[in-house]
C-alpha cells in the first residue's frame, strides 16, 4: 500500500553554505538525480536565509514535488559550535516547512551517527572527520557508481571532497530508503520508523 502512495524521497545534507539533495524513487530504489543549493556569501545571516530560501523553492518546483513524495533531512548531532548549529537548524526547516507546503511528508529525520553504523559499517570507537568522509565516499561509489554514472555524475566527480555534501545527501536516503521499506515487514507507520525510540530499539 505505501508504494502506491509514496513515490519519491528526497534526501537533504543542510547546510546555509552548499545543501546536498539526492532524489530517489522508493519502489525500485533508483537513484533518480542528485545536486546541491548554495547561498550567496555576500549579506547578513537573514538575507542569505532569504536567498537560499528562495532557491530552495526553485528546487522543489524543478522537482515538482507533491504529496506522493517523502523528505528527510540530516539530523543534528553535536553543539561543538552552537551558532552553526542553530544556522543549519534554520535552513533545515526551511526544507521541512517549504516541503509540507507542497504536502510532501516529513516524517522526520535521519541522525549521522546512525548512517554511520547502519549503512557505513562504522562501529565502536569514533574515527577522525576525514576518514568518515572518505569512507563515505568509497561507500556510495561501490553501491551507486552505475545509477550516478547514468545521470551524469561520474567517478571521478564521486570521489572529490568538494561533493562530500551529495554524499552525505545520497547516504541519508539510502538509511531513509531502508526505513520506509521497512515498514512493509511492521505494524509501523512513517513517523514510528523515523522516531528516536525506533533507533534505539535498533542500536
Amino acid at each position: 500500500m505505501l508504494m502506491k502512495v509514496f513515490k519519491r524521497l528526497l534526501a537533504i545534507d543542510p547546510s546555509l553554505t552548499c545543501s546536498g539533495w539526492a532524489l530517489f524513487d522508493i519502489k525500485t530504489k533508483k537513484l533518480l538525480s542528485v545536486g546541491n543549493v548554495k547561498s550567496k556569501k555576500e549579506g547578513g545571516l537573514s538575507e542569505r536565509l532569504l536567498d537560499f530560501q528562495k532557491k530552495i523553492v526553485m528546487l522543489f518546483e524543478a522537482l515538482m514535488l507533491n504529496g506522493h513524495d517523502v523528505l528527510i533531512c540530516e539530523e543534528a548531532t553535536t553543539m561543538i559550535d552552537p551558532r552553526a548549529t542553530l544556522v543549519v537548524e534554520q535552513v533545515r526547516c526551511i526544507f521541512e516547512v517549504l516541503a509540507r507546503n507542497l504536502n510532501v511528508c516529513v516524517p522526520g529525520r535521519i541522525n549521522p551517527r546512525t548512517v554511520q553504523y547502519e549503512i557505513m559499517g562504522l562501529k565502536g570507537v569514533q574515527i577522525d572527520r576525514e576518514h568518515v568522509k572518505k569512507i563515505a565516499r568509497e561507500t556510495v561509489n561501490a553501491i551507486y557508481a552505475d545509477m550516478l554514472s547514468q545521470i551524469g555524475f561520474f567517478k571521478q566527480d564521486i570521489l572529490k571532497k568538494s561533493n562530500q555534501d551529495i554524499i552525505d545527501a545520497i547516504l541519508i536516503g539510502t538509511l531513509g530508503l531502508s526505513r520506509i521499506l521497512s515498514i512493509h515487514n511492521t505494524k509501523l507507520n512513517l513517523d514510528e520508523v523515523f522516531s528516536s525510540n525506533y533507533r534505539r530499539k535498533r542500536c
